[in-house]
Formats: structure tokens, sequence, C-alpha cells
């Protein structure tokens, strides 16, 4: 039992920092081996290991937390960042996690961790309240979510997120555009903030800037069935309006 408090202190952890602990492979081994059996600790996946609370047996940890180390890169992105930062309209049983480390996605109390290339470091905080969390700050996420619409629940869920957003730092959006510099992301990006302008506060010269990089190419916003309407200023073809979807409902969880 001498270990558990430090078990305890460490929250999460990998066999190797019981290892690194005890100074023996084969100690560590049993003391997991026994833990585990006695319900003090719960095994995520592999070598990586939670500690649980003495009286529930459930694990201390948050989902957020735990998806943090599954490698030594691992970070909240996509819809679970959105689902961290308490924008997400519906609670999904699926946490995308980027890394860049690959890893395979496996199941932990009801939760699917899956695996995303991490794309950049640009706009990865780790929250002053919780330390064990990496994630993206919302206006990298949002940039993240316009950019891949799919990993952010579907339009829909995008549209229900950005609605709650009341304000955002403009230039860490600027900056956020041109890690990827890619002319469809600002076409997508100036078009679905546009329906958002006045209440994230944007300007007028946010959306010159996109509109500057958008070039000559005619792109589909989401699944070609459901863009029913060309928008001549954004050379985007979209649904005719993106802003009824608020008046929609929708399933808590996914």
């Amino acid at each position: 039992m001498k270990y558990l408090e430090e078990l305890h202190r460490l929250k999460i952890f990998h066999k190797k920092e019981v290892v690194a602990l005890i100074n023996d492979a084969n100690a560590a081994k049993e003391i997991l081996r026994r833990y585990k059996k006695q319900g003090y600790i719960s095994q995520v996946r592999r070598d990586l290991y939670v500690v649980t609370d003495l009286a529930t047996k459930v694990a201390v940890a948050s989902k957020f937390e735990i998806a943090c180390h599954i490698t030594p890169s691992s970070l909240l992105s996509y819809h679970a960042a959105l689902e961290y930062h308490g924008l997400a309209h519906q609670v999904f049983y699926e946490l995308y996690v980027s890394s860049e480390e690959k890893f395979e996605i496996f199941d932990y109390e009801g939760i699917s961790y899956t695996y995303h290339a991490a794309v950049s470091d640009a706009g990865v905080v780790c929250p002053v309240t919780d330390s064990f969390v990496r994630v993206t700050d919302v206006e990298r996420t949002v940039i993240d979510c316009i950019n891949r619409i799919d990993l952010s629940g579907g339009l829909e869920e995008l549209v229900q997120c950005f609605a709650i957003i009341t304000c955002i730092n403009e230039k860490k959006l600027i900056d956020y555009l041109s890690v990827f510099e890619k002319q469809f992301l600002y076409q997508k990006a100036g078009f679905i903030l546009s329906y958002f302008q006045k209440e994230m506060k944007l300007s007028d010269t946010f959306f010159d800037l996109c509109k500057s990089k958008i070039g000559k190419s005619t792109r589909y916003l989401t699944h070609t069935e459901e863009c029913d309407r060309y928008f001549k200023a954004w050379k985007l073809c979209a649904p005719q309006n993106i802003l009824s979807f608020l008046e929609q409902g929708g399933s808590e969880y996914v």
C-alpha cells in the first residue's frame, strides 16, 4: 500500500512510471496486478492506468485527462475541444485526440478514444485550472472544426456550437488560418463566420482578408445534396440558411 499515495498524486500513469518508482520491473508488474485486482487502479489500455476512488472504484481522472495521457503529445481537438470549452451542443461518446504518435482507437468506460494526426502545436494550451489537460484554444478549435466539419460533429452541430461564442480573438483566428494557408479553409471560414460576425465581434477586415485568399475555385461546403444555393461572394455552394439549424432539435448524446 505504500505506493498508493504516490499513484494518487500521479492520477494517470504508465507502467514505466511505476517501474521508475519501484526500481524493479518485476515488482512493478506485481504491484499493478495486485492493485488492479483490489480495485485501487483501473487499466485504461495496455500500459496506461488510472487510480480509482477508494469508495466508488470509479476512475478519478476525467475522460479529458485520460485522453491527454494516451501519448506524450496527445491533446483534445475538434469536437472534444468544443466539449471541453463548454461549447458543444451534443455530448459525443467519441473523443478526437490529436497526437504526433499514432495509436489505435480504443474504448474505456463507454468512451471511444480516436486518434487524429496532430497538424500543428499552434494554439495548444494547458489550462491553469487543469494541469492534466492539453487542448486547442477556442480560436484554434474554431479553425480546426471549420477545416474538418466532419470531425466537429457535422455542420448542424458546428452551427449550434458557434452560436454560443460571444467573443473571439480575431488576430488568433488569422494566425491559425495562416498555419494551414488553404484557399478552401479561408473560403469556409469567411462564409460560416459571417453568420456570427456580430456575436463574435469580428471586423469587416477579417472577411476582406478571407475573400482575398479564396482564389477562383467554386466549392461545396458539405455534401453536394445538402448544398442547394450558390453564394457568389464566397464562390461557395452551401445550404440555403445554415442558421436554420438553430431552430432544430437534436439528441443530447451521440
